[in-house]
């Protein structure tokens, strides 16, 4: 076999079957460690904020903008598996003042380590034509390919990351993002926040920008008052409305997934067809709203307020509306399997018998 030939050959053989096994080891390691991941990560944003306050004694003017974990190639390489989290002004790699802190993440990683001691012993066999680079390139694909995969706990972990105390009082710019990437590679966003004020127009400017640039994606909107604007057929991923008030907004066939509605005021605006999964509108005021044949699968409705709303041929199975208050709301023809609501509140629903056996009912949410 030649070099070419030889790896594939290595790969089909040996690479293919072992990879599984230590994938799966590591999956077990990230769901037996998850807390632990958790702890290190907040604490290590907490590090940074509090490093660039005391920088702030130099410069009172650096604020954070950017908060980024930051996986090196060379640390793959040495076996020592830790990440950067790593602090930035609006600068970002151009600011010469960036903090850091080390992340030991060797606990998760070290399957891959008995993974690379077994493919060194393997490659012997093909007499040089598979080498110790060949290694630790598929070592260092594989270590990428589950490293991002982490993004999705972290976005979790920081959902409400703008509550957190240390935050309100940290040494933040009004507008900032959490990112999950390579070091000086490609970048995820996890988490965005921009406490300016906005108006209607600077939304449906931002519209206007070509859709392949994902304009509204992970766009914040917060605190803000918008009324009257038409903004169906969006993908609006991740886009973050908390604690503002909506008003005469046309969110019809677009795509809510995963949005922030926390503590909003929403009034007469149409969801038609929207996909609202994992979307959030824990404590929010919706009034003359129109949901129908939307996907609001595993919403949260906790603590909010609805009032004249239509949830007609909507999915809501997995939602929770653990002490809403309802006010002439219908869920005609909906799927509500494994919804959760507040006992005193199933009687006034008006739910079929059908849907009855499907529901889940609970006490209610403590004051």
């Amino acid at each position: 076999m030649n070099r070419e030939e030889s790896i594939k050959d290595f790969k089909e053989h040996f690479v293919k079957g072992l990879m599984e096994e230590y994938k799966t080891e590591f999956q077990e390691n990230l769901d037996n460690n998850q807390e632990k991941l958790r702890g290190l990560l907040i604490e290590g944003m907490i590090d940074i904020n509090d490093k660039a306050k005391k920088y702030q004694g130099k410069n009172e003017n650096y604020k954070l903008a950017v908060l980024q974990f930051e996986l090196l190639r060379i640390n793959i390489l040495n076996e020592s598996y830790k990440i950067l989290i790593h602090g930035y002004s609006s600068l970002w790699y151009l600011d010469k003042n960036s903090i850091y802190k080390e992340i030991d993440l060797k606990f998760l990683f070290e399957p891959f380590i008995k993974f690379k001691g077994k493919l060194i012993q393997a490659k012997n066999i093909y007499m040089g034509k598979v080498n110790f680079y060949d290694i630790q390139e598929i070592i260092f694909e594989l270590v990428v390919e589950c490293y991002n995969s982490m993004s999705e706990l972290a976005r979790i972990w920081l959902w409400n990351l703008d509550e957190e105390v240390w935050v309100k009082n940290g040494s933040f710019s009004d507008m900032y993002t959490v990112k999950w990437s390579e070091y000086q590679g490609q970048s995820e966003t996890i988490f965005a926040m921009d406490n300016r004020e906005k108006i209607m127009k600077d939304l449906l400017e931002l519209k206007k920008v070509s859709e392949e640039k994902l304009p509204l994606v992970y766009s914040v909107w917060s605190n803000s008052n918008l009324e009257n604007g038409d903004l169906t057929k969006q993908n609006m991923l991740f886009i973050n409305f908390k604690a503002s008030k909506l008003n005469n907004i046309d969110f019809s066939e677009s795509n809510i997934t995963t949005a922030q509605f926390k503590d909003t005021n929403i009034k007469k605006c149409e969801f038609k067809r929207s996909k609202l999964i994992g979307t959030s509108f824990e404590y929010a005021k919706i009034e003359g709203c129109n949901f129908e044949n939307a996907d609001l699968r595993a919403v949260d409705f906790r603590k909010s307020i609805l009032k004249d709303i239509t949830f007609k041929n909507v999915d809501l199975r997995g939602s929770d509306f653990t002490g809403a208050i309802f006010n002439n709301v219908s869920f005609e023809d909906a799927s509500v399997e494994e919804v959760v609501f507040s006992e005193q509140d199933v009687p006034f629903l008006y739910l079929t018998p059908e849907q009855l056996q499907t529901i889940y009912i609970t006490g209610g949410i403590e004051e």
